[in-house]
């Protein structure tokens, strides 16, 4: 069926919610599975929106689908997908509240599909571009913004092309974080990956019943459990790796070889700065 709307509700469980009329065909279906699957329709999804939108019997007819890990059909070809299990299930009204916990995360940046007054449509790109800065701004002369900005504009670039290796980019991160240091534990590895622990293990629980990763006990200590990539983690990720160079040497390629050497170089002692207290006086 197609909704409107949904909300999230935690990030630890990772919690969403929607709701579905009593009045609804489509109900009991719902309310009484265990699972099921949210697909974010693009711009040019507006008759697929429609037809899940109308009652019929066999919405999937000529739609190629498959089952997703939960068993909810997936649409082929359409993403971002949430698959969730069925967490919880709510009165509200004439309508049931479901939430679901989600326990797999498809990637894909396009256009929304965007319903408002009664009427499907898309965002004007104009509307999306950021307003142009003052070169004496203070976000333009702000560094930590600076920062932020080029890190969303050159990751959004080369993320989106992940599906084209069946990575989401919390996969991505832990495989090439592995592919360079072998036997990190979660904790050192949730460091270098930029991700919160809790929600890294289930990253790293997905992956290793994948066969794309395997953890080990430390001979040294039982306790502590390290993180190796497998075979096959090594072979997802190399060919990712190479456009990932492929992308970076295409963003360089309008500085200079020193002016490429200096942003590299001034982001090292950014990164590897010490803030303790123990500076010099």
């Amino acid at each position: 069926m197609t909704a409107n709307s949904f909300s999230s509700v935690s990030l630890d469980p990772p919690l969403v919610l929607w709701s579905v009329a009593k009045s609804s065909p489509s109900h009991d279906p719902f309310v009484e599975a265990d699972a099921f699957a949210i697909h974010f329709l693009g711009a040019d999804h507006g008759e697929l929106a429609m037809r899940f939108g109308r009652r019929g019997s066999d919405k999937f007819a000529d739609i190629a689908h498959a089952p997703g890990i939960t068993g909810a059909p997936l649409i082929e070809g359409l993403a971002p997908i949430f698959e969730c299990k069925t967490w919880a299930r709510y009165p509200g009204g004439d309508h049931t509240i479901l939430v679901g916990e989600v326990v797999r995360f498809v990637e894909r940046n396009h256009d929304p599909l965007v319903f408002h007054s009664g009427q499907l449509g898309r965002i004007d790109k104009r509307q999306r571009q950021a307003a142009p800065l003052a070169s004496d701004s203070f976000a333009r002369n702000y560094l930590p913004y600076l920062l932020a900005r080029a890190s969303f504009n050159v990751s959004g670039e080369f993320h989106a092309r992940l599906k084209e290796w069946d990575l989401s980019v919390p996969e991505w991160r832990v495989l090439a974080c592995l592919s360079d240091v072998e036997g990190l534990s979660v904790g050192e590895l949730a460091a270098m990956a930029l991700m919160k622990q809790p929600g890294l293990t289930k990253v790293l629980d997905r992956m290793e019943s994948d066969d794309l990763l395997k953890r080990k006990s430390a001979s040294s200590d039982r306790r502590r459990v390290t993180l190796h990539l497998t075979a096959k983690g090594r072979a997802r990720v190399k060919p990712a790796q190479k456009a990932a160079l492929e992308h970076e040497a295409s963003l360089l390629s309008r500085f200079s070889e020193d002016e490429r050497a200096t942003i590299k170089y001034a982001l090292d002692l950014l990164i590897d700065s010490d803030h303790g207290d123990d500076s010099e006086q």
